[in-house]
């Protein structure tokens, strides 16, 4: 589990009108996402959870949507990061940021944001989960596994979801962009078995000395869920 890292408390924006009830919590995440609906509400379930079913006032877990991507989303992560800080008067103790490939290949100055963004998270300790080509990946690893060898457009990626989830419901349309679809995951996928096919993949690239901007199909979202399952699990013990 990640270790406490030094954060200069400087607040970034007015923070009257957050919430300061992330004063009380023994250990603080941060996960801020590409994405402000799907990937925010997907990582906002975890704090649901974590409130319901856990210790009161343990894991606090704080979901961000930016509407950026990859560099973008790591700068942001760096202001949310000193706003939570800020607002809780304690350290942070574990920052994610969360952000898709998608076509950054397909223009050089995207293509250097997109590995800036490794950079500028490593100098800064926080964790990237970014997924190639998109997060629609990790959901579909839910239901079926994939050839770590053929890369995947989003647009497969899209219909191949559709398809395993109207295997369960037939009347289920797939919008993207829906957080809708996280409750068909939920219902019907398997997170158990996404977790060991993002891991397979993982390790596939890992071997081939694979970049991440040329890592299709990969996702690491399956690392952010593990440590966010183990925190769990250390909690929830008895």
């Amino acid at each position: 589990m990640a270790k406490r890292g030094k954060v200069k408390l400087v607040p970034v924006r007015d923070v009257v009108e957050r919430p300061v009830r992330s004063r009380k919590y023994r250990y603080l995440m941060l996960i801020v996402c590409e994405d402000e609906n799907t990937e925010r509400v997907y990582f906002e379930h975890f704090h649901k959870l974590f409130n319901e079913l856990l210790p009161s006032e343990t894991v606090y877990v704080r979901a961000v949507g930016t509407g950026r991507n990859s560099l973008g989303v790591v700068t942001q992560a760096v202001l949310e990061r000193e706003l939570l800080a800020t607002e809780s008067g304690k350290l942070v103790d574990e920052v994610w940021a969360v952000f898709d490939k998608d076509d950054l290949d397909k223009v050089e100055k995207t293509r250097e944001n997109f590995d800036q963004a490794f950079v500028k998270a490593e100098s800064e300790k926080i964790r990237i989960a970014y997924s190639n080509e998109c997060f629609e990946l990790w959901l579909l690893l839910h239901f079926c596994g994939v050839n770590e060898k053929e890369p995947i457009p989003r647009s497969e990626l899209y219909s191949r979801l559709a398809a395993a989830i109207s295997k369960h419901d037939q009347n289920f349309v797939y919008d993207h962009g829906d957080a809708a679809v996280l409750s068909m995951v939920r219902k019907y996928g398997n997170e158990a078995k996404a977790l060991e096919r993002a891991h397979a993949l993982d390790v596939y690239h890992q071997k081939g000395n694979h970049a991440p901007i040329d890592s299709n199909p990969r996702t690491l979202v399956y690392q952010l869920v593990n440590q966010l399952r183990q925190w769990f699990a250390f909690y929830s013990y008895k």
